[in-house]
């Protein structure tokens, strides 16, 4: 009887394994990318900088989230 709820028991534990897969690798992909020192240190005041001078125009811009649908329609 007990090698029956032992038995059970794991069966419950192991069908949790994806999920403790893909926490257990998005835990590493955070990890990293917290550990991660850029090639470009944005916070320094050495380097070289740009001056732009000039007019920007921004004409037919639209924004949507990634989730939402955009429907352009052409007139």
């Amino acid at each position: 009887m007990a090698v029956t709820f032992a038995a059970q028991g794991a069966g419950q534990f192991f069908s949790f394994a994806p999920d403790i897969t893909k926490a257990v690798s998005a835990t590493i992909n955070v990890i990293r990318l917290l550990n991660h020192i850029p090639d470009i240190d944005v916070w320094s005041p050495a380097g070289k900088t740009n001056q732009v001078t000039g007019h920007i125009e921004f004409n037919n811009v639209h924004f949507s989230y990634p989730t939402r649908y955009f429907l352009r329609i052409s007139r």
